[in-house]
């Protein structure tokens, strides 16, 4: 039997989920969260945004549970070669409202949000996992399933909100399909307690390997290595997390890491972008991953949810025709993942291109910025996001300093 009415169901109370549950509850709307875990585990990625995504997640009125969590302002970014500085960047100087980058613990800003989405009068259910969702009977609702310690129980909801990450369950009730590009590289990471190192975030790049660490605590510093495949058996940096530190040791400056000690789990993941062939059906949508992951590696995810959290959330709360609402959201969604999508890629070729063509293609980037340091709105999109931006041939041969068609 139905046991309750709520306008919303979420499935999934990480970030996305619990944050726009959180923004939609505080407007007054009955939301109800269902999340799975009983405690959210470091799963060594998502703890990065950059200005844009920090602006995203300002303007949908989330500045409590970052200030709640203790989230670290990244200010610069610096760019390190050989374990020397050799470049940076303040964000002030190019993003909107001069606004900073910031470090945060993923699992921790997840409790936070999530309990933070309570407070606000969202009504939270877990552990527990939706299982099924059918035709509300002619209402234009939803019927949700959802099991808790054993007992199943329906839920009513005008709209079913999928925010169950990557590997989402709710596309199967949206009949969407899973899409995936082609692996490109590894990442991997893991959280070090004991590093001597400032509010920069830093990044060491070569053709063959990227190091990039920044902090995410006040005694907690993330750190990623972006390798191919191939790259990440050769170097053995996956093996223990003593091979891993030794390896970033190798691009930043001396002693960075020599105080360093393990703080979460070590993993290298297969890295491309995933996401829905639609993201909308009925009384049903996605955000976040579910809608669609990026290429972790380019540290765009929490940007892209912040931003979906906040579109989402104004066209529900300004549009009283839901169907409209989620239409429009799949329509611009699908523009700003694209740009963001196709960035990702770009990025990756520049970055790991090895041999004559990988060269050639990097000293007609660097060509091509020297001419433009903001390739048409690419080259800053870390600072202000994807908007006025498309990834048309145009855009790629502008960005790789090809000739016009």
């Amino acid at each position: 039997m139905t046991e309750r009415s709520f306008d919303v169901v979420i499935a999934g109370g990480g970030l996305a989920g619990s944050a726009l549950g959180g923004v939609l509850a505080r407007s007054g709307l009955g939301v109800l969260v269902v999340e799975k875990e009983d405690g959210f585990r470091d799963r060594i990625r998502g703890e990065l945004s950059f200005p844009w995504g920090h602006s995203e997640a300002l303007r949908a009125g989330l500045g409590e549970p970052l200030d709640s969590v203790g989230a670290v302002p990244l200010p610069e970014m610096g760019f390190y070669e050989d374990g020397r500085r050799v470049d940076g960047l303040a964000w002030n100087s190019i993003s909107i409202d001069g606004l900073p980058a910031i470090g945060f613990s993923h699992p921790r800003l997840q409790e936070v949000m999530l309990g933070w989405a309570e407070s606000q009068g969202a009504t939270v259910l877990r552990p527990a996992k939706v299982v099924g969702v059918a035709d509300g009977h002619g209402d234009g609702g939803a019927i949700v399933s959802a099991t808790s310690r054993g007992a199943t129980t329906e839920y009513h909801a005008r709209l079913v909100v999928g925010a169950d990450g990557k590997t989402s369950g709710v596309r199967r009730w949206l009949q969407a399909q899973t899409v995936t590009d082609p692996e490109h590289h590894r990442f991997g990471g893991l959280l070090l307690s004991g590093v001597r190192w400032d509010d920069t975030f830093a990044w060491a790049s070569t053709p063959a390997n990227v190091v990039g660490w920044f902090l995410t605590g006040a005694d907690s510093c993330r750190v990623y290595i972006r390798l191919t495949a191939e790259r990440v058996h050769e170097t053995g940096a996956g093996r223990s997390p003593e091979a891993f530190i030794a390896f970033a040791a190798r691009a930043a400056p001396e002693g960075t890491f020599d105080g360093a000690n393990p703080a979460g789990p070590l993993g290298f993941f297969a890295n491309s972008c995933t996401w829905a062939s639609h993201v909308t059906r009925g009384p049903m949508v996605l955000v976040g991953d579910a809608a669609g992951a990026l290429d972790p590696s380019q540290g765009l995810g929490t940007s892209l949810l912040f931003r979906d959290v906040r579109l989402l959330s104004e066209l529900l709360l300004a549009d009283r025709d839901w169907q409209r609402a989620t239409a429009e959201f799949a329509k611009r969604r699908e523009a700003y993942y694209d740009v963001l999508r196709a960035y990702d890629r770009w990025l990756a070729l520049i970055e790991h291109e090895e041999g004559p063509e990988g060269a050639r293609r990097r000293e007609l980037h660097a060509a091509a910025r020297e001419a433009d340091p903001t390739l048409g709105g690419f080259a800053t999109l870390e600072a202000c996001g994807p908007d006025g931006l498309t990834a048309d041939e145009a855009a790629r041969r502008g960005f790789f300093g090809e000739p016009p068609a």
